[in-house]
């Protein structure tokens, strides 16, 4: 971030906080670090600037970096307008820039009213009330921390997968699960050092997303956030990230007495999980990483105590905006393999993105194909299965599929667009007793073919749109219509269910919702 020279304070704001940090840091120097809330299409924004002399280490979201300011601008600030029109359209609520500090906060409203029609029908809303603050000092500490209170009513295909994972889907537990009346608050919390270059340490309870795809089949922004720690640093083309997570199992709640079917339940079970990713840039256009992940449960009698999986993540840049990626994972080397006769346990993605499509300044175009192979994920102790809080780690449709999308985006001054298109085939069980390997928590398997799709086969068809006009680009606050038409086919049992919503409302989020499962 270029330093500045003047400085400039929106709103006079006096804390003792700033001042301490600012006389424990002030030999340092003055660029300063930002978090970076993670979501696909927000970073998309950020291509030209990520890539804009190597390909470089962008692997691992969120970013906590000094080359990227927190937030984006669609104008230079125009500091002769009246404070009203500069906090609806261009600044933080409330803001402080120095040199060596700089302090915000931000109210987030997410109202929106809809309509969903087909196969079912009902009216659709949802109203939030949230808040955002950040703090940066110089190049060595950042603070992010979030916070929603939420109520909502969704689709009807949302409204499923809530009772079937037990929570909201990567938006954490609710109340009301079964009628379909959401309440439900979240939080993020984001907390950095920056040692020196080969060394940063942060403290979170946030997501985690490892690869350039909208999806991941390594660790992905899919589940609710988890407590974690991250340990990363860079030397010379090397880049590592040790992360250790503390996360929830909502489908092995501790007891007081395990062997009495009447006792009370003690809250959700625990687990860990011990993520590491290694990157190595070979050039400018090419850099090639290693993943592994270990997941292990709290009190776990089981003599299998641990679970392992090893991952690759490629990227390649042939050409200035070009990206192609892809990504390779087996929860067990003796299991890898593509063939469908015997047990191949393996998950891979293939992709490529640019930005600037066709020399159209803020024109970003990706296409993405992924699949994983029954089973992937799972294992014979559902305490130590590949998820969190309930969900899939990686992608949402859990394992046994195959799937294609792209998405296109645009923006024009203050307007955006946003274009999203989605095949999937999945095998679903046919019954509660069977196990064809999509879901992650059944630990006995019922089937001898690997095939994908075995089970009951579906076929999903995903379209979304959505225009915006963003009113301020410091708190993503912005008007947004949208529409989404959704259709399953279950070809076993000759079942259609077709599904369009349509939305209005006024947003302020950097959340991911993702809604294609």
């Amino acid at each position: 971030m270029k330093k500045q020279s003047e400085t400039s304070i929106s709103i006079t704001w006096t804390c003792p906080l700033l001042t301490l940090i600012s006389m424990l840091f002030g030999q340092l120097g003055m660029a300063q670090i930002h978090y970076q809330p993670y979501s696909y299409e927000h970073y998309q924004r950020q291509m030209r600037t990520v890539y804009a002399d190597s390909l470089g280490h962008a692997t691992v979201k969120p970013f906590i970096s000094q080359n990227l300011d927190s937030r984006y601008d669609i104008q230079e600030r125009d500091s002769s307008k009246n404070l009203f029109y500069r906090k609806l359209f261009q600044e933080h609520l409330i803001e402080v820039n120095k040199e060596d500090h700089k302090f915000y906060i931000d109210f987030m409203p997410d109202f929106v009213l809809g309509k969903e029609t087909g196969t079912h029908s009902k009216n659709l809303w949802t109203n939030t009330r949230g808040a955002q603050a950040g703090l940066s000092v110089k190049d060595k500490f950042s603070l992010y921390v979030s916070f929603y209170e939420n109520q909502a009513r969704y689709a009807s295909f949302i409204d499923s997968t809530a009772r079937q994972i037990g929570n909201l889907p990567g938006q954490g537990f609710s109340k009301n699960i079964n009628t379909g009346q959401y309440d439900w608050m979240n939080a993020t919390a984001n907390i950095s050092y920056h040692f020196s270059d080969a060394f940063q340490a942060s403290v979170a309870y946030d997501k985690i997303h490892v690869g350039e795809g909208y999806r991941s089949v390594l660790i992905s922004d899919n589940p609710y956030n988890f407590t974690h720690a991250r340990f990363s640093g860079t030397v010379g083309r090397w880049q590592y990230h040790s992360i250790w997570a503390y996360m929830n199992d909502l489908r092995n709640p501790r007891l007081a007495d395990v062997n009495d079917p009447f006792t009370h339940r003690m809250g959700n079970g625990v687990k860990y999980g011990a993520f590491h990713y290694v990157e190595y840039l070979a050039s400018n256009k090419l850099s090639v990483g290693l993943f592994h992940s270990l997941i292990w449960a709290e009190r776990n009698a089981e003599s299998q105590k641990a679970n392992g999986g090893l991952g690759l993540n490629v990227k390649y840049r042939p050409w200035t905006r070009y990206i192609f990626y892809g990504q390779l994972y087996a929860d067990d080397l003796g299991k890898f393999g593509f063939g469908s006769k015997t047990n191949h346990r393996t998950a891979f993605q293939l992709g490529g993105k640019t930005y600037d499509l066709f020399d159209v300044p803020n024109l970003s175009l990706t296409a993405e194909y992924n699949q994983a192979a029954p089973y992937t994920y799972q294992h014979p102790n559902n305490r130590i299965n590949y998820t969190s809080n309930g969900e899939p780690l990686a992608h949402p449709r859990g394992a046994n599929f195959r799937e294609g999308l792209a998405i296109l985006t645009y923006r024009w001054n203050r307007w955006e667009a946003y274009g999203q298109t989605m095949f999937a085939r999945y095998g679903l069980d046919p019954d509660e007793d069977s196990n064809v390997g999509v879901d992650l928590f059944k630990e006995g398997m019922t089937n001898s073919s690997f095939r994908i799709g075995q089970g009951q086969l579906n076929k999903l068809f995903y379209n979304e749109l959505r225009l915006s006009y963003v009113m301020n680009p410091k708190y993503n606050l912005r008007w947004e219509l949208g529409l989404i038409n959704r259709v399953n086919k279950n070809v076993a049992i000759a079942e259609r269910t077709n599904t369009t919503i349509f939305t209005f409302g006024l947003r302020s989020s950097f959340r991911t919702w993702q809604r294609e499962y």
